[in-house]
């Protein structure tokens, strides 16, 4: 599922190559002598789903390592006040990051990097959009790290990535051991405390206020999602089991949600995803998540609350092995998964010894 780096780079690609706009490359630099000196630093995650938190070790490593730089990272306008939590930077640049290479608010957001004078930027995707690594090619910093990709040459110092099975965290990690920064492994955080009292008090109160709280993601993610149908057997599952349920949707999801409120009532809360600080204060509060391959279920690794991740890839790039709270169901064809597949994984990720006690 590459529909994040394919979106819009065919055509952007076309337009450049015809206006002679190549990449290029600046002269030599001094790398080891960047690296030492560096005060100002650009983290640039990776725009697939879920690449605002699995780089969260990177800015930990990066923050020890440089005590005394400025951190800054870049982030989609709609999760600016999401990646604001996140405590191991200082500064969350915000840009629409699906504007075409040749708008004017690209351009300007090229210009808003560029004023910064940046001495480093990691660009983090392996195949992250085209729109993004050329974005972080022309930030303006003197030495750009990023992993190497085809037909495009946007840093001055270039990762070879290891194979798609290897887990996405760890080629991060590998990438900073290559430059003499010592990674620290998974990384965990909460949401502002006062934010998340406030957003469980008005939501998770009254019959909500048990704690037997299940999480369901209904947004497809990359790729096809999982069928109406599907989605209706999986609430009605968790309802069946004492539980209720917390529906977390965009907008082209309203029409279901109305027609599973009208169904379960007070049996569920429906959410809408676009406030991701509401929705990770929620999910604290929550036993446990189910969704496909989307940002929220990245969020709720970092938030140390288990998962059923539902995939249709090889999940091995996307889910630590390491990580006991993720159950995974994998089928090629998400939509021939059988609920009995989910409800099992479920119940694994329920267990009192697949959930250690959150700090």
């Amino acid at each position: 599922m590459r529909s994040a780096w394919l979106k819009g780079s065919l055509l952007e690609r076309v337009a450049l190559a015809w206006k002679g706009a190549t990449a290029g490359r600046q002269e030599p630099v001094d790398v080891f002598g960047e690296l030492s000196r560096a005060t100002k630093v650009l983290v640039v995650p990776n725009d697939r789903v879920g690449g605002l938190f699995m780089g969260a070790p990177v800015y930990k490593a990066l923050r020890r390592h440089y005590p005394a730089a400025r951190i800054d990272l870049l982030a989609d306008a709609g999760k600016t006040e999401l990646a604001s939590q996140i405590p191991f930077v200082d500064h969350v640049v915000t840009g629409d990051l699906d504007r075409p290479v040749w708008s004017s608010a690209y351009q300007q957001l090229i210009s808003d990097l560029r004023q910064r004078e940046y001495d480093l930027a990691f660009c983090l995707g392996r195949d992250c959009s085209f729109r993004l690594a050329r974005l972080c090619g022309r930030c303006g910093a003197r030495l750009r790290i990023g992993f190497k990709r085809p037909g495009e040459s946007a840093f001055n110092l270039e990762i070879v990535p290891r194979s798609d099975d290897v887990y996405e965290g760890e080629q991060y990690l590998a990438m900073l051991d290559l430059l003499g920064v010592e990674g620290l492994g998974s990384v965990h955080w909460g949401i502002s405390e006062n934010q998340a009292q406030q957003v469980r008090s008005r939501y998770l109160d009254g019959e909500f206020a048990g704690g037997n709280v299940v999480a369901i993601d209904l947004a497809p993610g990359e790729g096809q999602g999982l069928s109406g149908r599907q989605l209706d057997d999986i609430v009605g599952r968790v309802i069946e089991r004492g539980a209720r349920a917390v529906l977390f949707f965009t907008l082209a999801e309203r029409k279901h949600v109305n027609y599973l409120k009208k169904t379960y009532g007070n049996r569920i809360l429906a959410f809408e995803q676009n406030d991701l600080a509401g929705v990770a204060a929620l999910m604290e509060g929550c036993r446990a998540l189910i969704a496909c391959n989307t940002d929220l279920l990245h969020l709720a690794i970092s938030l140390q609350v288990p998962v059923v991740g539902i995939y249709s890839e090889n999940p091995q790039r996307w889910i630590s092995p390491q990580n006991e709270r993720v159950k995974v169901v994998e089928a090629r064809d998400i939509r021939a998964i059988s609920i009995s597949q989910v409800v099992q994984a479920l119940d694994h990720t329920l267990r009192p010894e697949t959930r250690e006690t959150r700090p």
